[in-house]
């Protein structure tokens, strides 16, 4: 389940109007930023390997972790939403399902929970692992790393508008968990700068069109929780989390016309739930 949180044409009242609401909404939903399910292996020894493969409700995903020492490991980590593949934005939502209808007086009381964007991406990271004692089943580690990402959609109700995003992400986390035999879990918090870089064509009639650009980054604190159950190699993963994006410039409308705004496509996953499996090859035992 995942919420869409808009930015474009938002102050005041309204973005706080738009925030408090975000945890009473949590529809489903592909949008412009997809935080990614990242890799949280809770290594402990050298040639360790996690590989996990998955689907949420608007996207699927794969990671792969591996350790090249006791200390240090490195990540590969990707995820591409439905509408790349199919006529689906995501499980909720069809490419032509119509915008919310708006409200009279002159007011827009309208959300639209409609999922939005083919997205992808992919990330690399390394980290320093096995960071408390060996005895302890309790895992700590801390990975850094970059990745990117693009987004693209159709507005098919505003004259097929064309959009497209390219992002970069600079991010550091840190994974805490209780590694057993049959059950681990625990959490991970990441902390994410992010560049975007947004484009569109406004189809205004059939003998004219605008070029809307905008630049603009944010800051992003994303919290998530995991759980995997299974057998000493291949275990079922449950993950969930959310994320909290702070824009650190506005997106603002870059044209006299007044017909001219981004309609609503600039947006941001709030909560995610993921299901997947996990395989595990042991790694050497220590000396």
């Amino acid at each position: 389940m995942t919420t869409a949180v808009t930015f474009d044409r938002c102050s005041g009242m309204k973005c706080r109007v738009i925030f408090l609401a975000i945890p009473l909404l949590l529809q489903s939903c592909s949008s412009m930023y997809i935080p990614a399910v990242r890799s949280i292996p809770l290594f402990e020894k050298k040639g360790e390997f996690q590989g996990e493969a998955g689907v949420s409700t608007n996207s699927v995903y794969v990671n792969s972790s591996y350790a090249f020492t006791n200390h240090i490991a490195a990540s590969i980590n990707g995820n591409l939403s439905y509408r790349n593949f199919s006529d689906r934005y995501d499980l909720f939502t069809d490419i032509y399902e119509a915008p919310p209808s708006t409200g009279g007086f002159g007011f827009d009381f309208s959300i639209d929970t409609r999922g939005k964007f083919a997205h992808r991406y992919g990330e690399v990271s390394v980290g320093k692992i096995n960071m408390l004692p060996p005895s302890k089943i309790q895992k700590l580690e801390i990975f850094g790393g970059t990745g990117i990402g693009r987004a693209t959609d159709i507005d098919y109700f505003e004259h097929s508008n064309h959009y497209k995003c390219n992002y970069y992400s600079f991010f550091i986390q840190g994974n805490f968990g209780l590694k057993k035999r049959v059950f681990e879990t625990g959490g991970s918090l990441r902390i994410a700068y992010s560049k975007f870089k947004v484009a569109a064509n406004i189809y205004v009639n059939s003998s004219e069109d605008y070029l809307y650009r905008n630049n603009f980054n944010a800051f992003h604190f994303e919290p998530m929780g995991f759980t995997r159950i299974g057998n000493e190699n291949l275990k079922i993963v449950f993950r969930y989390g959310i994320n909290l994006p702070i824009p650190t410039s506005s997106i603002e409308k870059q044209t006299e016309n007044s017909d001219i705004y981004f309609h609503n496509r600039l947006s941001f996953n709030f909560f995610h739930f993921s299901i997947g499996m996990s395989y595990r090859i042991s790694g050497i035992t220590k000396n």
